[in-house]
């Protein structure tokens, strides 16, 4: 692995080195740029007025760059972190914050807003980004204009819109390990200037890259596809309604865990694997892995949104209705071995939720920008906790070829959890601007929501386990808001001070809980303060935008590992501070460049009883207090750059390179050295040409360029799994081709 991080810093420095060159041949005479535009406060405002730090992408960006899912957004942005294990356990977190996956009791601290629907679940974005308009990653507490409250940040995507003028693209890649993806797109108006739709389908599949050593094949392949139907109708100049329904279908063999680490002398995994008669093979960072039982993944989904405008003349009336079912099906080893000690774990999840969102604007441009609203959410979730024992369970769990009756009992038991859990949520929400002077404006938000949860948590007895039965309700009402001042010292340089306070909703532990359990989860509470500064040069050629930011919550809302499960827990007060940098220069007509840094330093200020690791020995708690969150990398870098390069009458050449930096962490709330993951660093590279007359475009790609191996996170692991660490590793070097057209 040291050879090939040595290899990527050479291809790192003469990619870089080579690009500015080629960046000085270019360089010339340009008109200024055209400001960026983000709809972060529900309103168009160039990006540099808001006192937010957003990060705006665009649709061709993502497409240019080959970032087709919701993982692939890390690259774009400081401070944000993307942990991916499968559709139900996958989290986002910004600065260190939102380290909950599998939640089914709870909401994400980062919220997902799809076409201004706020998605219950962050599974419910794990497909491809396909025809997409713009996404916006939107820092800090939010809630005072538009949604659900988050107290880390939001992820906005949009999707293009239909247009009445005829439009359409189409495009195929193939690469490594048998990829093939399609995806396409068409759109025109069907009555004139009234009516007008738009059509988007994807596919992608792709073989395994995981071996099964005992010869079962290979695991983590991907079957993906969807489409989204959309119809937009103008009858007058005053009403705009857009209507969107789309379907997501995925048949995976994935979500593989290997074994990082089988733990400290200590640890008795590998022993329990043993006396079941298997074996414990570490899988990373190569690709491999021991598990024997089937692993498989189906997803499904479906969404139907209205967003409808009204222009009143002296206000805007905008309306999102939003409605989505989420169906979750998926298999794999639970003792992630050879072993017969479970032949299969699984939660079958399906979810289905309603919205409702209000808001009044005025047309803003004046003294006053003023916006305010009501929302309101409704969730219903069904989970069960199935495991299956197998023939070899017993010896597993008591570590011994000759286990006690108790434990024997476990032998071919098939243990359910059920869980049926529902949310509603209601707020009312407002914020305005007042520009008091040419340069100063002065933001104030508040929120009040009211959210109920109750939830029944059922597990019929069997052979090994007694009946558990526990009806539970909880009820709250949390206030919010926001506080900032802007100072524009000219059109090229703007300030902001900012406070926000943000909530999220407790909630119920779908478990069956032990006696140092909380069935119930309380809220989590974030204050939020920050200090930025956006800037331009050059005719806006050069864009310079930093932050600095601390946040205390308290209460923090985390995922702690269990033999049969993970349970949810409040862990304490934490926080974070550290600053944010984003760069961006467009050198010339054929150059560009983009940067991205953050320093957080996010950590427990008070953890007490917190889960020891397993080098710790003979302690039921340990105080992690001054020690750092989990999955909460110190550093974070990107960097990407462009050149392009007219060589014929209607042909041109592209050259692309980007590169993601994160620093080490740990990725188990215990913070076991055996659960630290390295420093990583992974090159990208495109090479393309377009015919301008056609509209063809042909890209040579590779991802992971010098071929790193590496691990992403520990989803389980630590003293409850008996000393090990599984974790997800990152995809292998994949080479590709893609076909594209635009007409």
């Amino acid at each position: 692995m040291a050879g090939s991080v040595k290899t990527q810093r050479v291809l790192l420095v003469v990619a870089w080195h080579l690009l500015a060159i080629l960046a000085a041949t270019g360089a010339g005479a340009m008109d200024r740029q055209d400001d960026i535009v983000v709809t972060a406060r529900k309103r168009d405002e160039k990006a540099d007025d808001v006192p937010i730090a957003v990060t705006k992408v665009t649709g061709a960006t993502l497409d240019r760059r080959g970032l087709h899912q919701i993982e692939d957004l890390k690259q774009l942005a400081p401070s944000l972190n993307i942990s991916y294990f499968n559709p139900r356990g996958n989290y986002v977190s910004i600065r260190g914050i939102g380290r909950n996956p599998a939640s089914d009791g709870l909401e994400p601290a980062v919220g997902i807003f799809v076409d201004g629907v706020y998605l219950g679940r962050p599974g419910m974005a794990v497909y491809d980004l396909s025809d997409i308009d713009a996404v916006e990653i939107l820092r800090g507490p939010q809630g005072t204009v538009f949604g659900k409250n988050t107290t880390a940040g939001a992820i906005v995507i949009t999707s293009r819109a239909p247009t009445f003028v005829p439009e359409g693209s189409v495009e195929t890649s193939i690469g490594t390990n048998g990829l093939v993806r399609f995806r396409g797109s068409v759109s025109t108006g069907l009555v004139d200037d009234v009516l007008a739709a738009r059509l988007s389908v994807y596919h992608t599949g792709q073989g395994g890259w995981i071996d099964r050593i005992d010869g079962g094949g290979r695991l983590n392949g991907t079957d993906r596809t969807g489409a989204r139907l959309q119809f937009l109708i103008e009858p007058d100049a005053r009403l705009r309604l857009r209507l969107i329904a789309e379907y997501h279908d995925e048949r995976d063999s994935c979500c593989t865990l290997v074994a990082g680490s089988l733990g400290p002398p200590s640890a008795t995994y590998s022993a329990r694997v043993a006396a079941a008669g298997g074996n414990a093979v570490l899988g990373g960072p190569g690709y491999r892995t021991t598990a024997n039982a089937p692993t498989f993944l189906r997803v499904r989904q479906g969404g139907l949104t209205a967003n409808l405008v009204y222009d009143l003349g002296a206000a805007e009336i905008t309306s999102v209705t939003g409605y989505r079912a989420w169906r979750y099906r998926a298999g794999f080893d639970g003792d992630l071995s050879s072993a017969e000690a479970y032949t299969n774990a699984s939660v079958p999840t399906d979810d289905w939720q309603f919205s409702q969102e209000v808001r009044i604007a005025n047309p803003g441009g004046g003294r006053i920008d003023a916006t305010a609203g009501l929302y309101y959410f409704r969730q219903s979730l069904q989970s069960a906790l199935r495991l299956a024992f197998g023939a070899k369970a017993a010896n597993f769990l008591g570590n011994t070829a000759v286990p006690p009756p108790s434990l024997v009992a476990f032998n071919g038991v098939t243990s359910s959890t059920e869980a049926d859990l529902n949310s509603q949520s209601v707020a009312v929400f407002a914020q305005g601007t007042w520009h008091f002077h040419p340069r100063l404006a002065l933001t104030i938000g508040a929120r009040g929501t009211y959210e109920r949860k109750s939830g029944v948590i059922d597990r019929p007895a069997n052979a090994a386990q007694s009946s558990y039965h526990q009806a539970l309700a909880v009820e709250e009402v949390d206030p919010s808001g926001t506080l900032a001042l802007t100072y524009a010292r000219s059109r090229d340089l703007h300030l902001y001070a900012s406070y926000a306070r943000g909530a999220k909703a407790g909630g119920i532990n779908p478990i069956v809980a032990t006696a140092t359990d909380d069935q119930i989860v309380r809220p989590e509470h974030a204050d939020s303060f920050e200090l930025g500064l956006k800037s331009s040069a050059l005719g806006g050629h050069v864009h310079f935008d930093l932050a600095l930011f601390y946040t205390r919550i308290g209460a923090y809302q985390a995922t702690l590992n269990r033999l049969f499960g993970a349970i949810l827990a409040n862990v304490g007060r934490v926080s974070t501070r550290g600053v944010e940098m984003e760069a961006r220069w467009r050198a010339s007509s054929r150059f560009e460049m983009a940067m991205t840094a953050a320093y957080d330093d996010a950590h427990y200020d008070s953890y007490p009883t917190a889960p020891c690791p397993p080098e710790t020995l003979g302690s039921a708690s340990c105080d992690l207090s001054g020690g750092p969150l989990a999955d909460a990398p110190r550093w974070i870098l990107n960097g990407s750059a462009r050149y392009t390069r007219q060589i014929a009458a209607s042909g041109t050449v592209s050259v692309g390179f980007d590169y993601g930096y994160r620093s080490h962490y740990y990725g188990n709330i215990d913070n076991s050295r055996y659960s630290r993951l390295g420093n990583v660093g992974i090159a990208n590279a495109q090479l393309g040409f377009t015919d301008d007359r056609s509209g063809t475009s042909l890209q040579l790609w590779i991802k992971n360029l010098a071929d790193i191996r590496y691990l992403e996170s520990y989803p389980l692991g630590g003293a409850t799994i008996y000393g090990a660490y599984f974790g997800t590793i990152g995809q292998p070097r994949s080479i590709g081709l893609t076909a594209s057209r635009h007409f």
